[in-house]
C-alpha cells in the first residue's frame, strides 16, 4: 500500500455506521480463514476515495481479512486480474491468488449484501451444495466472464451478483464482477443498457433476475 495512497483514503466511511459496525463483525466471526481484498485506486476520483474509506472500515472488522489499497501499475497480480481501466476495482484474493469475485465501483446501498457475502463464501466455513450442482459446475471447461450490472437501489441485482460470484468461487473457469452502472457511461453506452440488473456472459446479454441454477445453464 502506497504511502501517499494511504494518506488520501480516511480510515472511516459514511456507508459503515456504527449499527452496520456491529452487524458485521457478527457476521466476520463466522470466517475461518484469510481472504485478501485488492483494491485498485485513483486517489484524485471521489469514488476510488469512497471505496477506500469503506474497504478501510470493513477490514478493521476482522483479522481474516487483508486490505491492499493500490494504485494502478502497483500490483501485477491485481492488474492481471482486474479491470482496471474502470476505477475503482476491488478483487478477492485467496492463498493461491485471484478468487475470480470483483466489483467496479462502491458496493454501497443493496449491495452491500453481496459484498458481505463474497467475503463470506470466500473466507467462511464451507456450504453443502447440492451434489448435482457441485458435478454441473465442475464440468464448466470453458472461461466463463460475468459482468452484472447493477444499481445500488435494484432489488433484485444483489441475488444476482451473489449467484454469479458463488459459482466463480467454485470454479476456476468462472469470473463474475458487479459493475455499478452509474459510475461507468462509456459501458452503459457500449452495451445499450436500459434497465438492471443486465448480465452480460462474454459478448451475450441477458436481462432480469436470474438465480444460481439459471446462470448455471447459461456458461460453458
Amino acid at each position: 500500500m502506497s504511502q501517499s495512497l494511504e494518506a488520501k483514503i480516511p480510515s472511516e466511511s459514511s456507508l459503515v455506521n456504527e449499527e452496520l459496525k456491529k452487524n458485521l463483525k457478527m457476521i466476520f466471526e463466522r470466517l475461518v480463514r484469510p481472504v485478501c481484498l485488492k483494491a485498485v485506486l485513483d486517489p484524485e476520483q471521489p469514488a476510488s476515495v469512497e471505496m477506500g474509506s469503506f474497504l478501510k472500515a470493513v477490514a478493521q472488522l476482522s483479522p481474516w481479512i487483508e486490505l491492499q489499497l493500490l494504485e494502478r501499475g502497483e500490483d501485477s497480480e491485481a492488474d492481471g486480474a482486474l479491470d482496471t481501466e474502470h476505477l475503482p476495482s476491488t478483487g478477492l484474493f485467496g492463498e493461491n491468488g485471484y478468487l475470480g469475485a470483483a466489483f467496479l465501483g462502491v458496493p454501497g446501498g443493496k449491495e452491500i449484501n453481496s459484498f458481505v457475502a463474497a467475503i463470506l463464501n470466500a473466507a467462511g466455513p464451507e456450504k453443502e451444495l447440492d451434489q448435482k450442482l457441485l458435478k454441473k459446475i465442475a464440468k464448466l471447461k470453458k472461461k466463463n466472464v460475468i459482468r452484472v450490472f447493477v444499481s445500488l437501489s435494484c432489488h433484485h441485482c444483489q441475488s444476482v451478483v451473489t449467484a454469479g460470484q458463488t459459482l466463480a468461487l467454485l470454479s476456476p473457469n468462472v469470473e463474475c464482477t458487479m459493475v455499478d452502472a452509474r459510475l461507468y457511461p462509456d459501458l452503459v453506452e457500449k452495451y445499450k443498457l436500459s434497465r438492471v440488473p443486465a448480465i452480460l456472459i462474454g459478448e451475450a446479454m441477458y436481462m432480469g433476475e436470474k438465480s444460481l441454477e439459471e446462470l448455471l445453464a447459461l456458461l460453458r
